[in-house]
């Protein structure tokens, strides 16, 4: 697992292959542990450089999914839910078998989760218009912050048709009529600041870091 960290993706693509072939052979009482503490050390990897490192960690994370012992998967859902909105950008991939990949695990992570609507989505349209951001929008309050807290990268993403997407995600949440002011308050204003400073990528790296830390 420590090698997951490393910036090489010889490396990365071996230990995913090893990972692979050990959670293949092993009963679901023993890949459990296994799954829940890798599952977490995966999603860093689903924004990769490497395309081929994408695309591994994304369906490593199926098979964890479905690896792990039914008792065992209230504790994996924190982590599926975290990896929605990877995977939801990633859908919009330049790379063809990752957009195709993402669209799999999303699902796969659908049916995890029980969320049906988001199920019927995932199939009937690749997620890939507005709707599905509304739908993700929708959850509580807790959850949105933190999907909108993970979209903010993706507005200084090397793929243009990502940071495109992540910027109609964010304008999705002032058009919602939220109680969670903060929220609100944080999309406006990144919006604003994609506006004014389209044309300036250092002060908008400098004030998108900003709202990164926002408290």
């Amino acid at each position: 697992m420590e090698t997951l960290q490393y910036d090489n993706t010889h490396i990365t693509v071996k230990a995913l292959t090893i990972f692979k072939n050990v959670i293949s052979h092993l009963e679901k009482r023993e890949a459990s542990p296994i799954a829940l503490a890798l599952a977490e050390r995966l999603l860093p990897l689903f924004n990769n450089v490497s395309s081929e490192v994408r695309e591994r960690s994304m369906l490593l994370f199926k098979d964890l999914m479905e690896s792990v012992v039914w008792w065992r998967k209230g504790a994996m859902k924190t982590t599926v839910r975290r990896a929605l909105i990877p995977l939801f950008f990633r859908m919009s991939d330049e790379t063809e078998s990752v957009a195709k990949v993402s669209a799999v695990v999303l699902l796969a992570c659908a049916k995890f989760l029980k969320w049906k609507q988001l199920e019927q989505l995932t199939q009937t349209q690749r997620a890939e218009t507005c709707i599905t951001g509304e739908y993700l929008l929708k959850q509580k309050s807790s959850r949105v912050d933190g999907y909108l807290q993970q979209s903010l990268p993706y507005l200084e993403d090397a793929q243009a048709n990502l940071r495109q997407k992540a910027i109609k995600f964010i304008a999705l949440q002032p058009l919602e009529e939220d109680a969670h002011e903060r929220i609100c308050h944080l999309a406006a204003g990144t919006i604003e600041i994609l506006r004014h400073h389209r044309q300036q990528p250092a002060s908008q790296r400098t004030w998108l870091a900003a709202l990164c830390c926002w408290p």
